[in-house]
């Protein structure tokens, strides 16, 4: 695209040749004439100030400092992505059904779905306009997929499990899996069924190998606009609000209910039958054992420390309790 066509696309003033052809993204330090790189704060000055891109997206304050044409933004990074849709437009695969997929007798699929090879999709599933299903994916009995959802190779949705429009969902993720649940007996563990679904809500991203579990009576929820890194486990029950992200290696056990517009750290623990309200931000790593009521950024774990030092301050932990009792001890 020219700058002045990228411009007008993104809404944005800019500054410079109005023909200049821009055909891809970089780094601001390396990014050629051709090219379309960001700032975001004076963070990158030394960068932006040597930069050799064709155009740069930055907020107002740093435009003079360009050596380059600019597009002025608010919001580099959200501009920045939207642009980076326009130079990389999505593949979308033709329309139809291939041959090799299996597809139930009695199931619905829209005129202009996508089924890839090697696909199966069982009876009473639904798939609608737009829906594209990548190879070998497979579609449980009674499983709707709403307009415009992609699913990438080897997702997949078992029985029952509803799926919102405009989700996108990667390779591996597994969808209404059995809930950990069982019961122990005097012969061992007797799994109970899980009969909840999985709900999830339009415009929805699910990364690589992510599961959620179905129900165990009640369903999994995943709200509108969640995004979900990949590797993560959500187990049966959990609720997550609108437009929460969490990232990977997470693990939420059964019956958590997690706000909106909540963000989550990589390798974060958050144990079973909590409540997390709306806006709550947890660092990575952090391991949750109660509720949490009040909005705001919450810590746990201990940063990485040279070994040595690590290990006196773990002893040093252990002793903190004899420490205080010792003390109490003395002002009685």
């Amino acid at each position: 695209m020219n700058l002045s066509a990228l411009a007008s696309a993104l809404d944005l003033e800019f500054h410079g040749d109005a023909t200049r052809e821009l055909d891809g993204l970089a780094p601001v330090s390396v990014a050629s004439q051709s090219q379309l790189t960001f700032v975001v704060s004076p963070r990158y000055r030394d960068s932006l100030i040597n930069t050799e891109a064709g155009a740069v997206i930055v907020p107002a304050a740093l435009a003079d400092l360009a050596p380059c044409d600019t597009l002025i933004s608010n919001q580099p990074y959200a501009s920045y992505a939207a642009a980076s849709q326009l130079l990389y437009p999505e593949y979308r695969a033709p329309a139809g059904i291939n041959d090799s997929a299996m597809i139930d007798a009695d199931t619905t699929i829209a005129a202009d779905a996508s089924i890839a090879a090697g696909v199966v999709v069982e009876q009473g599933a639904s798939i609608e306009a737009g829906a594209e299903i990548g190879a070998g994916c497979c579609i449980g009995r009674g499983v709707t997929i709403g307009r415009n959802t992609i699913l990438k190779p080897r997702v997949t949705i078992n029985n029952d499990c509803q799926i919102g429009a405009r989700c996108r969902i990667q390779s591996g993720a597994v969808i209404g899996s059995d809930g950990f649940g069982y019961a122990p007996t005097a012969s061992g563990w007797m799994a109970i069924r899980q009969v909840g679904r999985v709900v999830i809500g339009d415009d929805v991203e699910i990364g690589a190998n992510t599961t959620i579990d179905r129900g165990a009576l009640a369903d999994t929820v995943i709200g509108d606009g969640v995004i979900l890194d990949n590797q993560i486990q959500i187990a049966h029950n959990v609720v997550i609000g609108e437009r929460t992200a969490i990232a990977a290696c997470v693990g939420i056990a059964g019956s958590t209910v997690i706000g909106k517009n909540c963000t989550i750290g990589g390798k974060s623990a958050i144990v079973g039958h909590l409540t997390i309200t709306d806006n709550v931000h947890l660092t990575a790593t952090s391991f949750v054992t109660q509720s949490i009521s009040e909005s705001g950024s919450y810590s746990s774990g201990m940063p990485l420390l040279p070994t040595g030092q690590w290990r006196r301050l773990y002893t040093r932990l252990g002793q903190l309790d004899a420490l205080f009792r010792m003390r109490r001890k003395q002002k009685d």
